[in-house]
């Protein structure tokens, strides 16, 4: 049994080794003999570890560090130790259950214990912090410090905050092995004391203690936590910089404040709410980011940038129009170096996610790319042939600040008209202005060197950034100004043959962007040069890539497992299938089959590499963690395996002979072997399974394109395939076409307006007084019409290609045979249906592109009631006065359509259908509030029940928000049991059943009201939640607010849960 086995891994995989030896590309590759680990020699099994093998033998480090922690102390350090005991004794004492404690208030006796700390913290060094009578001795000295910090003595606190610092500059981050939760308390403590010179030593030193802590241990993580909230330092702080005045306050104080809490906000995520949502405190430090001060306006970045780890926090700079204002002018080049680097900062932040991207560029763009480009280029003014060491801060954060180029929108075209390819080029190679004069064409063989020889680091910034502006590019793209040199030196593989490892990933990732760009120009010239290296050895370097691809995923051995090298070769393979030279070639070994049994493994959750996991290299270390984000994958989504096997299945499946009729893979009428036709089908439900899931856009569109060659157009969905019975059955349709033979085609004016209202007669010729009474609408029924307007269309229309219109307007999905596409397609570009003319035009899909859903929400707005034909009445509010724009009605109440209620409620189909005088009714009681009715409305609209964020909104919302926000997904399950919507209830449980997991207190105030819809899953979920809280709420009469059939269940589950207790300590 043979494997692949990776060499040379320091070329890039997309270029394969010439003849005559002399590697261009990624790897070389070997057979070997596939031997388990277990069946090799000792010797063999250690150095197949390579040079780790001896971090594994030997965890405890050299003998020289062993010598190091048994080194004896000197005479004087023992002596200054003795010194620091006999001080410490005069005040520490054992005290029951909470261990040591300093006992003493006498100041003078606090000076001299601290002036004997002092002294033994100046003679430890890093050779003595080990042994364990110094270590013993910092934790008694923490003890002492903690008691002393609590003292009001300004002379001892002052003296105390200087030990603290000599401390943690003698241990550094050694200072983890020592608890200092009480140490912390103390000092936050003095955050808001009354001297000015203790508060700012001690937040220095507050600030250098959770610095050094680093990562914590969760359980030390919590506990630090609780103590800086049991301190109320979030308050404290916050009223310091609100009260913060120009000469009054002094600068240091301000900057010292705002570091401190930038540092809790970046490590504690639970810190931030109640910082953004300080009103006033924000619009401080935006008054103060026009400080003349620019270490002022630095220490407002750095808490903007710790601000917007929270999506939320994000959201509420980029809708803080002055504040947002003032961080882009921190961009100007007039700004000072340190406040440009934060101000870049705080840009990446706010830019993860496509909404907040958008929010960022749409009133500020190109205020934000030229900043970002300035930052980029301005030091090639200098004269320099490379990027000076003093401007590479600026050059990094400008680099990463440009990837909001993985987001579609307007600010590619800034980037563009900046030339943006030939800076990337001046960092990447150094100033080719100076380097190659004014040179149009570049040669890759002389700036080889140039290229070696830059920063490693910005070189995967700038492989990204070129991908994703490629990748965005429109298909008739030029370059500005009619010059394409940069551009064509980008696309010239050779320039990548250079980069080691580390880089080969996101080089090849860059390459295929440019491959797949819609940009003519740039995917002709990548593939031109693609196909010129590869000329020699193409074939045989092709074999060897699917010969590593078969065995990775052949067999019980994760791809995950090395994943890196999967990706890689999968990248390298999809460029490969863009050559018209070898896509026969990899159809011929099997190629497909391959891709067939990936996107298996992969829908079966066995592979799974995101590319987050993938660009880890492209953030800091110090990097906070996120909180309250959503949407920040991009559009290739989170498992990277799926979405390139279906890319280079796109590009093969025209050249195979899988393709055939949906109607054939339905009944197995195929044209070939049974055995194809069995895989035939397996990728077709793999595909279909994509579609209709919850995968990445990009996985969703590339999917789709491979099976429009089966006939099959758009994203199944439930909603779309409820919808496609009113087509069906014709009920309840208010409009009516005629084709010129006199066939009729019914549909209904609710669906056109929300999918396509080109269909829609003009809006004057419907029924001006749209009165919905219960007698015209029964003497239609009873005449069998219910049409509003007739339309009559020209003999051009082709019946056929309007119904799958119609059937993709309903459905968003349709099936088209090969003769009927053109008229179908000319159609769809005619009534504005512009995705299913994409894909009817069989165009590769475009980066970013959103996938289209089945949404008729869009009937719902004000301007279009005059198609409403039902009035939907939620219970009365108390003590609110309704008013509608639209009719008189003062109860709450949504305008709605019975086709689309209809459709998706088998109670109200069933009530409809009738006869009865309820069904010719133009209003229904809907016997729940308007919140819940809100969200059922929009479940019928959209096929999506509307969630709660867990977010820190939610988190620090009130409980009686948090209960009124639940009881409308209570009463939505209880009304979903009559009206027969098993989706609406298990969606509405499991919203109820997550919140009640999170807090026992709202299951505690759910308790009766859910007894009284009996919700009983609810009940049951919220009883377990307080059941051991029952004796407490005995004993302080809590019990009373409960009803006695509640009292007597959560009486029944805690002795229950007691029992069961009691039998496992038994």
């Amino acid at each position: 049994m043979y494997y692949i086995e990776a060499m040379n891994c320091d070329q890039n995989p997309i270029y394969p080794p010439h003849r005559n030896g002399q590697s261009i590309g990624h790897a070389h590759f070997r057979l070997a003999s596939r031997r388990s680990r277990s069946n090799r020699k000792p010797e063999e099994r250690r150095a197949s570890y390579g040079f780790l093998s001896n971090h594994s033998i030997w965890p405890m480090g050299s003998s020289k560090g062993g010598k190091e922690k048994k080194r004896e102390l000197s005479d004087h350090v023992l002596k200054l130790r003795r010194r620091l005991q006999d001080a410490l004794s005069l005040g520490i004492r054992l005290v029951d259950g909470k261990g040591k404690r300093w006992q003493c208030l006498d100041t003078e006796i606090q000076c001299y214990a601290l002036r004997t700390m002092v002294a033994f913290t100046e003679c430890m060094s890093s050779a003595t912090l080990q042994h364990p009578l110094i270590k013993d001795s910092i934790g008694d000295v923490l003890v002492a410090l903690e008691g002393i910090l609590q003292s009001e003595n300004e002379r001892n606190l002052s003296l105390s905050i200087e030990v603290v610092t000599k401390l943690l500059s003698s241990l550094g981050s050694s200072l983890r092995q020592y608890h200092v939760v009480e140490v912390v308390f103390s000092l936050s403590r003095l955050v808001s004391s009354s001297h000015p010179v203790v508060t700012i030593s001690s937040v220095i030193a507050l600030n250098r203690i959770l610095t050094n802590l680093g990562h914590m241990r969760s359980e030390v993580y919590m506990e630090m936590w609780k103590t800086l909230e049991k301190a109320n330092i979030l308050h404290n702080i916050s009223v310091a910089l609100q009260d913060y005045s120009v000469g009054i306050s002094s600068s240091e104080y301000f900057i010292q404040m705002s570091s401190l809490l930038k540092t809790i906000l970046w490590k504690w995520p639970s810190s931030r709410y109640c910082v953004w949502s300080n009103c006033n405190l924000m619009a401080k430090l935006g008054d103060r980011l026009s400080d003349p001060d620019s270490n002022i306006i630095v220490g407002v970045l750095h808490l903007c940038s710790a601000l917007a780890l929270c999506g939320n926090g994000a959201l509420k700079i980029l809708e803080n129009e002055e504040l947002l204002s003032k961080i882009v002018c921190a961009l100007e080049s007039s700004q000072d170096y340190n406040v440009r680097v934060e101000a870049l900062k705080i840009c990446q932040q706010l830019s993860r996610s496509q909404e907040g991207c958008s929010k960022l560029t749409k009133s500020h763009c190109d205020s934000i790319v030229q900043g970002i480009v300035a930052a980029m280029s301005e030091w090639c003014s200098s004269g320099s042939r490379k990027v000076p060491p003093d401007q590479m801060t600026l050059v990094k954060e400008a680099c990463q600040s440009a990837l909001m180029t993985r987001w579609a929108g307007i600010h590619h075209s800034y980037f563009w008209k900046l030339k943006v390819d030939r800076i990337l080029l001046d960092v990447l190679i150094g100033n080719t202005s100076t380097a190659f004069g004014n040179e149009i064409v570049f040669h890759p063989e002389d700036i080889i060197a140039e290229f070696s020889s830059s920063c490693i680091e910005i070189r995967s910034y700038i492989w990204n950034i070129l991908g994703y502006i490629a990748a965005h590019c429109a298909e008739d793209f030029l370059p500005y100004n009619g010059k394409s040199g940069h551009l064509e030196f980008w696309c010239n593989g050779k320039a990548c043959s250079s980069s080691n490892f580390c880089e080969v990933e996101p080089i090849s990732r860059a390459v295929l962007l440019m491959v797949f760009s819609p940009c003519k120009f740039i995917s002709s010239q990548a593939r031109n040069c693609i196909a010129e290296v590869v000329r020699t050895s193409g074939t045989e370097y092709l074999e060897k890539l699917l010969g590593s691809l078969m065995f990775n995923f052949s067999g019980d051995a994760s791809p995950v497992s090395y994943s890196l090298h999967t990706l890689i070769n999968l990248v390298s393979l999809a460029c490969y299938s863009t050559l018209p030279l070898y896509q026969q070639f990899i159809v011929q070994r099997k190629g497909i089959d391959l891709l067939a049994d990936i996107i298996r493994r992969c829908l079966k959750n066995e592979t799974h590499v995101s590319m987050s996991k993938m660009t880890s290299h492209l953030h800091g270390a110090s990097d906070g963690k996120l909180c309250c984000w959503s949407n920040i994958e991009d559009w290739v989504g989170g498992d990277l395996i799926l979405f390139h096997s279906l890319q280079i299945l796109s590009q093969l499946i025209p050249f195979s002979n899988f393709i055939c009729d949906y109607s054939k893979i339905i009944s197995r009428d195929y044209a070939t072997s049974n055995n194809l036709g069995v895989l035939v089908e397996s990728l077709f439900k793999s595909l279909s399974s994509i579609c209709d899931n919850t995968y990445s856009p990009g996985s969703r569109w590339y999917a789709q394109y491979v099976l429009s060659f089966f006939g099959l157009y758009g994203f199944p969905s439930k909603l779309g395939k409820r919808m496609g019975v009113a087509l069906t059955e014709n009920e309840l349709a208010d409009i009516q076409f005629l084709f010129t033979n006199g066939q009729p085609l019914r549909v209904h004016g609710s669906i056109l307006v929300a999918v396509c209202p080109y269909l829609l007669p003009p809006k004057d010729s419907f029924i001006k007084n749209n009165i919905l009474d219960c007698e015209s609408l029964k003497g239609n029924r009873q005449q069998g019409t219910n049409f509003r307007h007739e339309v009559k269309l020209s003999e051009r229309v082709d019946s056929s290609a309007l119904m799958k219109i119609l059937d993709y307007i309903y459905t968003g999905f349709i099936i088209v045979e090969d003769d009927e596409v053109k008229p179908v397609r000319i159609l769809a570009k005619r009534c504005g249906l512009n995705s299913l003319s994409y894909m009817l035009n069989r165009k590769l899909p475009e980066w970013g592109t959103p996938v289209p859903n089945c949404d008729f929400s869009h009937s719902l707005e004000p301007a279009e009631h005059h198609l409403s034909d039902i009035i939907l009445e939620a219970n009365e509010i108390t003590g609110v006065t309704w008013t509608c724009a639209m009719c008189v009605l003062t109860l709450p109440h949504i305008h709605a359509h019975r086709v689309i209620l209809w459709s998706n409620c088998g109670y109200l189909r069933a009530l409809f259908q009738s006869g009865m005088s309820e069904s010719y009714s133009a209003i229904i009681k809907v016997p729940i509030g308007f919140q819940a009715l809100t969200k059922l409305v929009a479940w019928f609209y959209t096929g999506e029940l509307p969630r709660i964020n867990l977010d820190c909104n939610w988190s620090n919302m009130a409980t009686n928000q948090q209960l009124h926000e639940l009881q409308s997904y209570v009463e939505l399950s209880w009304l979903a049991e009559f009206w027969l919507l098993e989706e609406v209830r298990e969606e509405g449980l499991n919203v109820v059943l997550s919140c009640l997991e999170l807090n026992q207190k709202l299951s505690m105030e759910i308790i009766n009201f859910a007894l009284e819809l009996h919700q009983w899953r609810i009940v049951e979920a919220a009883v377990d939640n307080i059941a051991p809280l029952y004796p407490k709420m005995r004993d302080s009469g809590d019990l009373e607010n409960f009803s006695e059939e509640a009292v007597d269940l959560l009486r029944s589950e805690y002795v229950r849960q007691s029992q069961k207790g009691f039998s496992k300590d038994g």
